[in-house]
């Protein structure tokens, strides 16, 4: 699976937490307005040189730059947890790919569903071809491309849906349950905690899982979400939640392959650097 974001993405959501425009760029970096464009557009792979002067005027990590820029790292793949399984569907809403979960304790069977995509019927074909019935729905955050199937869902499963109590609450279900920071759900003998990741989306909500985090839009291999929200909030959301767990917990996020906090440390060129 590649990375969710080029270079040119990176670098837009750069601007947007110095709340620069590409002619503030173009000021503090001299480099030609159209090459910025066309970066920007992924139509230019810059030259390494002019990607560290890109990288020191947005406060990003240059080498690490780099390496995305020349298709150069990708991450391995987190290990498995032996208490439960996790298959991720990738499902299309249009022609973009999203990242959906079936997440099955071991011991007991219990499933659940973590982000519904926009095409339900690959989940339902899913957990009928494992076997399951979906006990639960738990939703990362409330935007069409992870809660777009979530009516044909609840008719086919009839349980309940877990979303954050800052979330807007999307359309598809009549019985929500309400989480915020700290609260545990139980599914079989796993205990799943509610971090609140807000930024992408106000109420958005990452679950951890033993050493294993569903982490929705609020950072993916190499980058991070878009801050629909608030660029301060994601941003501490991943550095002061996030990133400060275990280095061996995996990150399995809703756009792109899954990662490890460690891997981010070391290569994600807005975080290599500042996370001690």
């Amino acid at each position: 699976m590649p990375l969710e974001d080029e270079l040119g993405d990176i670098l837009q959501k750069a601007r947007d937490g110095k709340s620069w425009s590409r002619d503030d760029l173009v000021r503090a970096t001299d480099l030609p307005v159209d090459d910025l464009q066309r970066i920007e557009s992924y139509q230019l792979t810059p030259e390494d040189s002019d990607v560290l002067k890109l990288a020191q005027v947005l406060d990003l990590d240059g080498p690490a730059l780099i390496d995305i820029a020349q298709d150069r790292w990708e991450p391995d793949k987190p290990a498995d947890d032996p208490d439960f399984d996790l298959v991720c569907l990738n499902v299309f809403m249009g022609e973009y790919p999203v990242n959906c979960y079936l997440l099955r304790c071991k011991a007991t069977g219990e499933t659940a569903v973590v982000d519904t995509g926009a095409n339900p019927k690959t989940i339902i074909s899913k957990a009928r071809e494992m076997g399951v019935r979906p006990g639960m729905i738990l939703l990362t955050h409330a935007h069409p491309d992870h809660a777009g199937g979530l009516g044909e869902l609840s008719d086919a499963f009839d349980c309940p849906t877990y979303i954050d109590h800052k979330e807007p609450r999307p359309k598809g279900s009549n019985n929500f349950k309400i989480v915020k920071e700290g609260d545990e759900i139980t599914l079989g003998k796993l205990r799943i905690q509610c971090i609140e990741t807000p930024g992408h989306t106000t109420g958005g909500v990452s679950y951890l899982i033993n050493q294993t985090l569903l982490s929705g839009d609020v950072i993916f291999a190499g980058s991070m979400g878009r801050a629909n929200s608030s660029w301060e909030d994601l941003f501490n959301s991943i550095t002061k939640k996030v990133l400060c767990l275990p280095d061996a917990t995996g990150i399995h996020p809703g756009h792109g392959p899954a990662t490890t906090v460690g891997q981010e440390k070391n290569h994600n060129p807005f975080f290599k650097g500042r996370m001690g």
